[in-house]
């Protein structure tokens, strides 16, 4: 699992309170980050420099991705991330596993450790607008412009497509991946592949109001007990469809949970609560 939307939103503000005003005064890169240079996902390598001697001036949690803004108008864009930081408040506490440490004036120290890869640019405000992903963000499930109408205009736009699918655009909904739309799927008894035309007014509803409520819980929780914040402490959030789920018995009706295969990831369904339409 990558970080989404309830993490994004707890580790943002984490950082919020712990860097904006401190001064990056050197950045290292370990070998394990040759990886994710390899496959453009960042450029460290090249511009750490625009980034140093300069002020952490904000830091913005959007959909899933963070945005750390420099005094010097520069960013440090960070996303899609599936991995762990680590705020050490000592040298001493740096991990001997790493793929980038940045080092602060006073002594402390952020580490990035990815577990499979992440998105680590550093960019102009312009670059940031212009950059495929990090530029292409929709609204969030915490946004207030996210009304059922607005969702419902949505689907409606994608009616020939499956419901899974949609709810990874992140271009329209920003912060929900495989992890959460797992749950959201299974609270509101639909199936992962079912397409949006087949989708009745009141289960547009129910996945609507879904939506909000496991994702508000999940940031009021902390995020997923499966991932990490800034200073090594899991979520509170204990998700209900996963890995874990294969084989368990659904707590509604007793049938199996079942491993599917959609769109290239792995879906935790209950084959009776989510029977294809």
């Amino acid at each position: 699992m990558g970080f989404e939307l309830p993490e994004v939103i707890n580790l943002s503000k984490q950082m919020e309170t712990h860097l904006i005003g401190k001064t990056i005064n050197e950045i290292i890169l370990g070998e394990r980050c040759n990886n994710i240079i390899k496959q453009g996902m960042c450029n460290l390598d090249k511009r750490k420099d625009e980034i140093l001697a300069s002020p952490i001036k904000s830091v913005e949690g959007r959909g899933k991705w963070i945005f750390v803004k420099f005094e010097n108008e520069m960013f440090l864009l960070l996303g899609e991330i599936i991995g762990k930081f680590r705020f050490c408040t000592d040298i001493d506490q740096i991990p001997s596993e790493y793929h980038i440490i940045f080092k602060f004036e006073e002594g402390t120290a952020l580490t990035f450790q990815s577990s499979l890869y992440a998105f680590l640019v550093v960019a102009d405000e312009k670059q940031l607008k212009e950059h495929k992903y990090a530029g292409n963000i929709g609204l969030t499930p915490l946004d207030k412009e996210f009304t059922y109408s607005y969702f419902d205009k949505l689907l409606s736009q994608y009616k020939n497509r499956g419901i899974k699918g949609v709810l990874n655009l992140q271009g329209e909904i920003s912060g929900l991946g495989n992890a959460y739309i797992n749950d959201i799927l299974y609270e509101s008894c639909i199936h992962p592949k079912t397409k949006i035309s087949s989708l009745k007014p009141n289960k547009k509803k129910k996945l609507f109001e879904n939506i909000l409520k496991i994702i508000k819980l999940a940031v009021k929780d902390g995020g997923s007990s499966t991932e990490q914040d800034l200073f090594g402490q899991h979520g509170k959030h204990v998700r209900k469809m996963n890995q874990h789920s294969k084989d368990m018995k659904c707590g509604r009706c007793g049938f199996k949970i079942v491993k599917i295969n959609v769109l290239g990831s792995s879906s935790y369904i209950c084959p009776e609560c989510q029977k294809l339409l």
